[in-house]
């Protein structure tokens, strides 16, 4: 049913550049005078992936649960990437979204908020990465990208500095999440203190909002629940015909496009109920996909 009530929504959404050291958790890569990428540092360690059996809200694909190891330390944006950041790297490259080049009839432009009419439409054209329907500072994460847009962003940042940016993996993704947890929230099970946490449908149905505004979780990093969808390097998979309860190694995932290839989206947003921004959720489209509630959070492997 969760799976459903998803993709109805998707349907109805249808100057020194350098890494600088804060402390020993935290890096900051400067591109300009005003632009600050911040990254929170993500120790390499074994986690329990996925929901147990016990949890009447997972769905199929969450399950079974399973032992992954993280081989390599690595970094993560301590935020999605905000729309003032990605505004920056348009105005360096001149790069044009999917949303602004796509010209196969019912694919031009991107999803929005229709204030007049009181819902989420498209494609229609007006509606791109400067304009999901609703105003925004430059604190706001960028949304109406597709996993396209994501990678080509993440090129671009990794040429600020000699460590190469990319998308984090699925399985990094929700071990950073859970920040040590093993409960269906990264603070634990309570369902009242979700508000505290995340912007979902409860505190925020129509809209968007600043990112790191709410709580973080226990590694520093803020919106893994909530707020917008984040676009992951993986490919999707039912992971209960692939790796079973194995242990194994995370790794990154080819950064060729195959549009019939879905990619997983991690996080949930601001337009879901609850269960679906549990830290196992999984939701996954086509590259070429961009929605309103669509967003993304750069990682990098660290390298000595």
């Amino acid at each position: 049913m969760l799976k459903q009530l998803i993709h109805s929504i998707c349907l109805v959404l249808c100057s020194t550049n350098a890494w600088a050291e804060a402390n020993t958790n935290q890096l900051s890569l400067r591109v300009d005078a005003v632009q600050a990428f911040e990254f929170i540092w993500i120790k390499p360690g074994q986690f329990v992936m996925g929901a147990p059996d016990s949890d009447k809200l997972a769905e199929p694909d969450e399950k079974p649960q399973r032992l992954v190891r993280i081989e390599h330390g690595f970094y993560l944006g301590r935020t999605t990437v905000t729309l003032g950041q990605f505004r920056q790297f348009v105005q360096e490259t001149g790069y044009k979204t999917d949303a602004e080049t796509d010209q196969r009839p019912h694919y031009r432009g991107a999803h929005g908020y229709n204030a007049t009419r009181h819902r989420f439409e498209g494609y229609f054209p007006q509606y791109t990465w400067r304009n999901p329907g609703w105003p925004m500072t430059d604190a706001f994460p960028v949304c109406n990208v597709s996993w396209n847009d994501a990678v080509a962003f993440c090129k671009w940042l990794g040429t600020k500095a000699t460590m190469k940016a990319r998308l984090p993996t699925e399985a990094e993704w929700e071990y950073a999440c859970r920040a040590g947890s093993e409960t269906a929230y990264s603070f634990g099970e309570p369902a009242d203190l979700l508000a505290k946490y995340a912007w979902y449908t409860v505190n925020s149905p129509h809209h968007s909002q600043s990112v790191g505004t709410l709580r973080p979780n226990e590694y520093g990093v803020f919106d893994m629940h909530g707020n917008a969808w984040e676009w992951t390097q993986s490919v999707y998979r039912e992971v209960g015909k692939t790796e079973g309860g194995m242990i194994r190694d995370d790794k990154e995932e080819s950064e060729d496009i195959n549009n019939q290839e879905s990619r997983v989206l991690r996080g949930g947003s601001f337009v879901v109920p609850a269960s679906i921004v549990r830290s196992s959720f999984r939701h996954s489209n086509v590259p070429a996909n961009r929605l309103s509630n669509n967003s993304f959070r750069p990682a990098r492997t660290f390298t000595p």
